[in-house]
C-alpha cells in the first residue's frame, strides 16, 4: 500500500485537520481517492472516537470510505509540530494515514496492527525520523511492513 508518491516531506499544516485533508488530497492527486470531502469526513470521525495520536511523535489516522478508490497508505513528516491530543500529550511530527474502501474488512486494522507494533521499537522510528529520501523510505517500510 505504501508507494513513493505516497511519501511527503515538510507538510504544511497549522492544525490536525488541515494535515488530513492535505494528504488526502495528495492521495486524490495520484487518484486513489474519488471523493475527498468524505473521505477527510471519514477519517475526521474516526478521530471523534478516540485519538490516532499514537505517542513519540506519530499519529495513524485512518478511515474508510466509498470515495477511497483503492487502499493506500500516506506518510508525511510536517514542517511544524502539530496538536494531536496523543496519548503521550507530545505533538506529532509524523504522520501515517490508511484510507480503505468503505466495504474493506480488515486489511486496514492488520496494518494499523503492524504498524503499532513496529512503533514500539525505537530503532524503527529512529530510521523514519533520519530517512528524508523517499525511494529509501518507501524500500524499509515495504520491508518493515511486509
Amino acid at each position: 500500500m505504501i508507494e513513493e508518491q505516497n511519501i511527503l516531506f515538510q507538510l504544511e499544516a497549522a492544525t490536525q485537520k488541515e494535515a488530513i485533508r492535505s494528504l488526502v488530497e495528495k492521495a486524490a492527486a495520484n487518484g486513489k481517492i474519488s471523493d475527498v470531502e468524505n473521505t477527510v469526513q471519514a477519517v475526521l470521525n474516526r478521530e471523534e472516537e478516540g485519538t490516532t495520536g499514537f505517542g513519540k511523535g506519530i499519529a495513524i489516522p485512518h478511515g474508510k470510505s466509498d470515495g477511497v478508490a483503492e487502499p493506500v497508505l500516506m506518510f508525511a513528516k510536517t514542517a511544524e509540530d502539530l496538536e494531536w491530543n496523543s496519548m503521550d500529550g507530545e505533538p506529532v511530527q509524523m504522520i501515517f494515514l490508511i484510507l480503505v474502501p468503505e466495504e474493506s474488512h480488515q486489511e486496514h486494522l492488520q496494518l494499523l496492527a503492524k504498524l503499532a507494533r513496529k512503533l514500539m521499537h525505537d530503532d524503527f522510528i529512529a530510521t523514519l525520523r533520519e530517512t528524508n529520501d523517499a525511494e529509501q523510505l518507501t524500500a524499509f517500510l515495504e520491508k518493515e511492513l511486509a
